[in-house]
């Protein structure tokens, strides 16, 4: 960002700051030597500075703080689908399936019992589908489902056992059509249908969780929004209490502006050259010596090295 859209055009005086600012002056960096003859250079930490960390939370995409809560969100909008209290009915598509499910248990162990074996061992129970359809109670009756249909693959291998399994919809009713025994045909038809209402179970399912996410995510995103606003406000109350020439409103805003795209770019500025982000406001600096020496030009570069040296070891 060009050092011009925040000093005032025409100002001879500003741009000539400005220009002294860029090349850093080696008198003002012997002078602070001098002054300093025990220098230590001082590091950037999370221990020493905590800011680094506030530019994270607000560059989003990046923070890995909110990538792991946007994570834990999804958990939870899960768990809010299905474990949905006040829910003393089963839905439309949660009733239909369970209807399917008791016909093909019923029929196939009539069938059982007719022919002296033992059916399958189901593991699937209605109950199961309280408050409502989840994929992991899916998994359980996809299985119960297969073990069925073997079942009668093993029982009926001139009929079933010669049908191929991943025949569509209308192929399996027409096959259905044909068998004479009531049993039988309810139980091939009941598992077209258990498919049929799974993959619509599975949908609504999907439309819940979508709703929660972004629910859950909207929130987020607005209390990220909120935390960050009251960092900008109290970086700016530290910045006024030292009473610095500078706009401390303007200076903070235009920060984190620039840290929600470059963090690491717009930290350095900021404990670099903070006049980029505002101009210094020379009517602010006071004459030394009793107003017998006037504002100058390097009085506004070591203001704008006090406030990047302020903002360095800042700690919110």
């Amino acid at each position: 960002m060009a050092d011009d859209e925040f000093f005032n055009e025409g100002d001879d005086f500003e741009k000539l700051l400005n220009s002294f600012i860029n090349t850093k002056l080696e008198e003002e960096e012997e002078e602070e030597e001098n002054s300093q003859p025990e220098k230590t250079e001082i590091s950037i930490s999370a221990d020493d500075f905590q800011l680094s960390e506030h530019d994270a939370a607000v560059n989003a995409e990046a923070s890995k703080d909110f990538e792991e809560e946007l994570a834990a969100t999804f958990s939870d909008a899960r768990a809010v689908v299905e474990e949905e209290e006040n829910a003393p009915e089963l839905g439309s598509e949660e009733s239909e399936l369970a209807q399917a499910f008791i016909n093909y248990q019923n029929s196939i162990n009539k069938l059982a019992a007719k022919e002296g074996t033992t059916p399958p061992m189901w593991r699937f129970e209605i109950d199961d589908l309280y408050p409502n359809y989840k994929p992991s109670i899916g998994t359980i009756l996809a299985g119960d489902l297969v073990e069925g249909w073997n079942f009668l693959s093993r029982m009926f291998p001139d009929t079933v056992g010669k049908f191929q399994v991943n025949s569509s919809d209308e192929e399996f009713l027409n096959f259905a059509e044909t068998i004479r025994d009531q049993d039988l045909q309810l139980a091939v038809i009941s598992y077209v249908e258990i498919l049929i209402d799974m993959e619509s179970c599975e949908l609504s399912y999907q439309a819940k969780l979508i709703k929660y996410q972004e629910k859950h995510i909207k929130k987020i995103m607005y209390e990220e929004y909120l935390a960050r606003k009251e960092r900008q406000r109290r970086f700016v109350e530290e910045v006024k209490k030292r009473n610095f020439p500078i706009d401390a409103e303007r200076l903070i805003s235009a920060y984190f502006r620039v840290a929600q795209k470059d963090v690491d770019g717009a930290f350095e500025a900021l404990t670099t050259n903070p006049a980029i982000f505002a101009p210094i406001d020379f009517s602010k600096i006071k004459p030394r010596f009793f107003g017998l020496i006037k504002v100058s030009p390097k009085d506004g570069i070591r203001v704008n090295i006090e406030i990047g040296k302020f903002m360095k070891k800042l700690k919110i």
